[in-house]
């Protein structure tokens, strides 16, 4: 932590009433974050963090490059310890989050798009692939050779029923092959 880098300039680790800069630090910590997984807890101390970071990097321009002394930084890190102070870096650190999910959300759009749309397309095609299963299942199979059998067999004994009533040269051919065959037995 900031306030760890920074010894005091007189020596003591005590403020006069006995608090350390530390404790009240520690103090803060507990103070902003509400459990383990605060993150918007967690941004707010960084943003504390920071701002005492400013701050002692502010005294030491104004002080000739004296850091502050201990009672100096209890000073400061007891103003963090108010509600409303609180309220302020958590709602701060809120808007920073949100600022971020917008940033994310808006570089992740195309590809949110994309998902989006392959799911559909994927939830289409399974939808046809299972219709194709549904039309060409096996017994629909059988009956779809059952029907072209039967038209095809119909069509040649119409065929057939056609060169015998027109006396066709195919039923002469027919008869002299088999003439000689019914006379060999």
């Amino acid at each position: 932590m900031i306030h760890d880098s920074f010894p005091a300039n007189d020596g003591s680790s005590r403020r006069q009433n006995g608090v350390s800069a530390g404790d009240i630090a520690e103090a803060v910590l507990e103070f902003y974050i509400e459990g383990e997984d605060d993150l918007i807890g967690l941004l707010a101390y960084a943003l504390y963090e920071r701002q005492k970071r400013d701050f002692v990097l502010s005294h030491r321009k104004r002080n000739a490059g004296r850091s502050p002394d201990e009672a100096e930084l209890a000073a400061v890190n007891s103003n963090y310890l108010s509600t409303d102070l609180r309220n302020t870096l958590r709602d701060r650190a809120s808007q920073i989050l949100s600022s971020y999910a917008e940033t994310y959300v808006e570089a992740m759009e195309p590809q949110i798009r994309l998902t989006a749309v392959n799911s559909d397309a994927l939830r289409q095609v399974r939808s046809i692939e299972k219709s194709i299963k549904r039309r060409l299942g096996f017994w629909r199979q059988v009956r779809a050779g059952f029907a072209v059998t039967l038209l095809l067999l119909l069509l040649f004994g119409a065929a057939a029923i056609a060169a015998v009533f027109f006396q066709s040269d195919i039923v002469d051919a027919w008869n002299a092959l088999m003439v000689p065959t019914t006379l060999r037995m």
